[in-house]
């Protein structure tokens, strides 16, 4: 099994993707040496690693890399330790905040950069959390409402490149829309996060 050694485009690594296995079910199978699978667990939270090398500590784009690269290597030899104890989630969340400051630490030996724990990076971590579950919650829908919602509120297209896009028409993209985004408000509401606004 080998580790990616690229940071995935950021087109690529922000759009939603619809997964079949659990994070779980995917880390067990790694253990087993499944390439297949650790591409997709990788996959899978590219857009979390980056956005939290970004947005949480400011990171340009080939720092952040550094920090995905550094990060997968860091799972990929912890795994075994990991052993599906606790949310991998979290336990990926606490990896790449460990790889991100001692990225900090190291560029601080050579310039003055801002203090890993600037007040900001705890509203930005938040946020990318948020919209990780706003996003799960929108995979979680399923078909046709996932790809609708995708497409306009994550691609930012219009409702009729939408349904250019899907191939029905625009009036059906307005009530898919509505009756869908009803769906992912009663969704959020019972799990807690805030609901999520286009932009």
């Amino acid at each position: 099994m080998s580790y990616p050694t690229t940071m995935p485009s950021r087109r690529t690594a922000t759009r939603p993707e619809r997964t079949a296995a659990s994070d779980e079910q995917l880390v067990a199978a790694c253990l087993t040496g499944d390439d297949q699978s650790w591409a997709e667990l990788i996959s899978r939270y590219a857009a979390y690693i980056y956005a939290i090398a970004t947005r949480a500590y400011g990171l340009g784009p080939a720092a952040a890399e550094e920090v995905f690269q550094d990060s997968c290597i860091r799972v990929y030899e912890g795994l075994a330790g990991f052993s599906g104890r606790g949310e991998f989630r979290s336990w990926l969340r606490a990896v790449v905040l460990s790889a991100a400051r001692e990225h900090l630490r190291k560029e601080s030996r050579r310039s003055e950069i801002a203090h890993e724990d600037d007040p900001g990076t705890a509203a930005e971590l938040e946020e990318v959390e948020i919209a990780l579950d706003v996003r799960a919650a929108v995979l979680a829908l399923g078909e046709p409402c996932s790809g609708t919602i995708g497409l306009y509120f994550f691609r930012n297209l219009t409702q009729a490149e939408v349904a250019e896009s899907l191939g029905v028409p625009p009036g059906t993209v307005a009530a898919r829309l509505s009756r869908c985004l009803k769906r992912l408000r009663d969704s959020l509401q019972e799990s807690g996060p805030p609901e999520a606004s286009r932009g």
